[in-house]
């Protein structure tokens, strides 16, 4: 019989290591090569198979969490909402659900919010309506969503640490020898992709994909604190001037290395162990704007 009910937690990824290359002449996509590890924090998502043939859709924040936002997008544009639409169309059939999101990753974040959504959602009525759908043909769907949807589907999958290359349809698993104490730190400021990809190409001149610095940190014995890189950082900063004063604040006042994740604005620092991480938090919690949240990498 076809199970009634998936419970599924939406993990938030970080980059530990971005490299960006030129925009493709084909297509404008950037070719990238990063190291991408999927995390404690994040979103869940309840989907229920309908008994009355119609589909519900219930968004709702969890306002116990520091990253309290409003939902200010239509449901159309909602990936997990599109990924419902785009499983029923690829198998042909009408999968009635109701679907309930608790939200805690905020947006414009370079976490992978919308996107874990979606993936989650694809697994998830798979799973729900016993589709037999293969992980490969989930990541090419999910690619059709956004380029890091493969990777959270693979994270689902099990393979939450990966090296993802080409346009983000090539995922490499690079396993974890031990979780990593990780703090996020959210700065009130949003960073639309496309305008800091319009940034790194007015500001590299000469733009070149480093996949060896990639796999060299990735194969490294132990992540150091200022180990991790982002190609995206500076051309983050020139998008919106005040996440570079912010994350300037914090470096300054934390004394030591802090890193942006994909196209920001969220910022991590990676800690030596639970307690460290904790008290970390509790001092970018005391600065103004400034909200953390302590976790860790999956498992």
């Amino acid at each position: 019989m076809p199970r009634d009910i998936q419970h599924i937690q939406c993990p938030a990824k970080i980059n530990l290591a971005l490299s960006v290359g030129a925009a493709r002449a084909e297509d404008g996509m950037h070719p990238i090569c990063s190291w991408m590890v999927a995390l404690g924090f994040g979103d869940t998502l309840t989907l229920t198979r309908s008994t009355d043939g119609d589909n519900s859709y219930e968004f709702l924040w969890d306002y116990d969490s520091p990253t309290t936002q409003e939902f200010n997008w239509p449901l159309e544009s909602d990936l997990a909402f599109r990924a419902h639409g785009l499983i029923q169309q690829h198998v042909g059939e009408d999968l009635p659900v109701n679907m309930r999101l608790i939200k805690r990753i905020p947006t414009g974040a370079g976490l992978g919010g919308g996107s874990s959504d979606a993936a989650a959602a694809l697994v998830g009525l798979n799973n729900l309506f016993e589709l037999q759908l293969s992980e490969d043909e989930l990541i090419q769907l999910g690619l059709r969503l956004g380029s890091d949807v493969g990777f959270l589907v693979s994270a689902q999958h099990g393979n939450v640490s990966a090296i993802v290359s080409g346009v983000g349809d090539q995922i490499e698993p690079a396993p974890l020898t031990a979780a990593i104490p990780i703090v996020l730190i959210f700065p009130p400021i949003h960073c639309p992709t496309d305008e800091v990809y319009r940034r790194f190409d007015e500001s590299c001149a000469v733009c070149g994909l480093d996949e060896s610095r990639v796999r060299g940190l990735v194969g490294s014995s132990s992540l150091a604190e200022c180990g991790p890189f982002n190609d995206l950082a500076a051309p983050a900063f020139l998008a919106d001037p005040g996440l570079g004063t912010l994350y300037e604040r914090v470096v300054s006042e934390m004394n030591r290395p802090v890193h942006l994740s994909g196209s920001g604005s969220a910022m991590f620092m990676i800690a030596p162990d639970a307690e460290s991480a904790k008290r970390w938090a509790d001092q970018v919690t005391s600065m103004p704007s400034l909200n953390a949240v302590v976790t860790q990498t999956l498992d």
